[in-house]
């Protein structure tokens, strides 16, 4: 039985995800509240297993909830209306996520990812969303692989591989991960940051890992692990662009 608290400040909303819940018969609903001031207290009173916590709500968002506490013991599964911000901020930080209007086949999905001991809530992942979603560049990026969850620096990252929909991140150290994530969702997220830029539609390079840069119709980088990327034609003027020379 996965037991499950409700924290959304829209009564309407809680109603629904209740209604939905309760047709599972693997599912008890411990308690709700609207009040984001009064979670912390009701998590700690009654100890559940997974928590549907909303984002924005008054007073206290919900990765601010979650800041509370100091380690994590539940499963946490946001609920959204469309906010492609903080959408971007759980995708790279590996949180999962409804989104509102909740459709029963995804949370359904959820709920199996539980049971199945795919999801990841820390304190360390928190940290990082929230810092994203209020506007700052990520310095840190939260990886589900197949080995488990894995933070690395921004900064060490060489290079981003895409593979259908999957992509290879290989760090300055030479180790790789692969995560089951397509590229546009990183890009998205690094192109903020001027370290990093696209060459190619299957790249992104940090600048910093590009060792030397040979000529050609577009022209190819050679990164610090001595691996050959290709500079598109129509990226060529952009990437030249980005330095003095000398």
């Amino acid at each position: 039985m996965i037991k499950v608290i409700l924290i959304d400040d829209e009564k309407h909303a809680i109603v629904t995800l209740q209604h939905m819940l309760e047709k599972f018969d693997d599912v008890q609903i411990l308690a709700t509240t609207q009040k984001s001031t009064e979670a912390k207290e009701l998590i700690e009173k009654h100890k559940p297993d997974l928590v549907f916590l909303d984002i924005e709500m008054p007073f206290l968002n919900g990765f601010e909830v979650l800041e509370q506490f100091a380690e994590i013991p539940f499963k946490v599964v946001f609920t959204t209306a469309y906010n492609q911000y903080a959408i971007k901020a759980l995708r790279v930080n590996a949180l999962d996520y409804l989104m509102k209007p909740i459709d029963k086949d995804e949370l359904r999905e959820a709920l199996d990812k539980y049971v199945n001991n795919e999801l990841s809530t820390t304190p360390e992942q928190v940290q990082q969303v929230s810092q994203f979603s209020s506007g700052k560049i990520p310095d840190t990026l939260a990886l589900s692989t197949q080995e488990g969850l894995h933070f690395v620096k921004v900064e060490d990252i060489s290079y981003l591989e895409a593979s259908g929909c999957y992509t290879y991140i290989f760090m300055s150290d030479n180790t790789k991960h692969l995560v089951s994530k397509n590229l546009a969702i990183f890009e998205d997220v690094l192109k903020e940051n001027p370290l990093f830029f696209r060459p190619h539609k299957s790249h992104v390079v940090n600048l910093k890992c590009i060792r030397n840069y040979i000529r050609g119709e577009g022209g190819e980088l050679i990164m610090a692990n001595g691996s050959s990327i290709t500079l598109s034609r129509n990226k060529k003027q952009e990437f030249l662009g980005l330095f003095h020379k000398v």
